[in-house]
């Protein structure tokens, strides 16, 4: 093609442009123009009302769990007297026959009672009745409760199966009262034992001089260490009393609780054993 030939020809407008004639242009123009750079004019997501009831509502809901788990503290039940003798003791496996029970000792200076007096049959039996019973098992697992698997040779109960043994105990209330048992027989000449009361009654041990002052020794220091380690707090209280040299007495009625004694032998007379010999 000759560019000569090309030929130019000026159109003419025949409408002019109105922008407010074009709902489009002019919506496009605004969209453009506007501007968004300006936080001010961004829309918040949460406004400052929203913003105060959800601080609110969060603060309602963590003082109220504070009020029920203050509820749930106070209703949990107290740990009984059991759990409490439990905590504060060592091993034993009695604790299910351990009973509580609370009143006043009835324990006047010169009181009466079946064990107080001169020995007699009657008397050697109700103090022998208090503490000559059979043994108790305790499991491996007692034993290292105890912290006394450094022995290494303690006694088996008859039919232990060694693969699980089973060991021989008495409890310390027996022996305890045992030895007072020994102290208060000491106390007493040994012809005012009559030998045909038997090999349990008749205290045998203290014929010979140097065995029953052995004897007794030890019991002395068996009953000091128990009553310096239960240390008894219980307040002993004084009676005005004229005719006491002193215009007081002791009230030796005193206010204890204590464990119960009867639940104690029931359970050893139920699962009493023997020492494999």
């Amino acid at each position: 093609m000759d560019m000569a030939s090309i030929r130019y020809e000026r159109l003419e407008a025949t409408d002019k442009f109105d922008p407010a004639d074009d709902d489009s242009n002019n919506n496009i123009i605004n969209t453009a123009t506007e501007d968004t750079s300006s936080p001010s004019r961004r829309r918040p997501i949460w406004t400052r009302r929203q913003a105060t009831l959800a601080l609110l509502g969060n603060l309602v809901l963590l003082l109220t769990s504070i009020c029920l788990l203050s509820v749930a503290a106070r209703r949990r039940p107290s740990p009984s007297h059991l759990e409490c003798a439990q905590k504060v003791s060592p091993y034993s496996p009695m604790w299910e026959a351990v009973e509580f029970w609370e009143g006043n000792f009835a324990n006047e200076f010169n009181s009466s009672t079946k064990y107080r007096g001169p020995p007699t049959l009657e008397r050697e039996r109700a103090w022998n009745d208090l503490w000559h019973y059979h043994l108790i098992r305790v499991d491996a697992a007692g034993v290292a409760a105890l912290n006394q698997t450094h022995a290494g040779r303690h006694a088996q109960v008859k039919g232990s199966d060694p693969a699980h043994p089973q060991f021989g105990a008495t409890i310390e209330v027996f022996h305890q009262l045992h030895c007072l048992n020994v102290l208060r027989q000491y106390s007493w000449p040994l012809d005012r034992f009559d030998p045909s009361w038997g090999e349990d009654l008749y205290p045998s041990m203290l014929q010979d001089a140097a065995t029953g002052r052995t004897h007794v020794d030890h019991c002395i220091e068996a009953l000091r260490l128990s009553l310096m380690c239960t240390g008894d707090i219980t307040p002993v209280l004084f009676l005005h009393d004229e005719a006491s040299p002193l215009g007081v007495r002791a009230d030796f009625n005193i206010h204890h609780k204590c464990r119960a004694f009867g639940p104690l032998v029931d359970y050893v007379q139920r699962n009493g054993v023997e020492l494999e010999t």
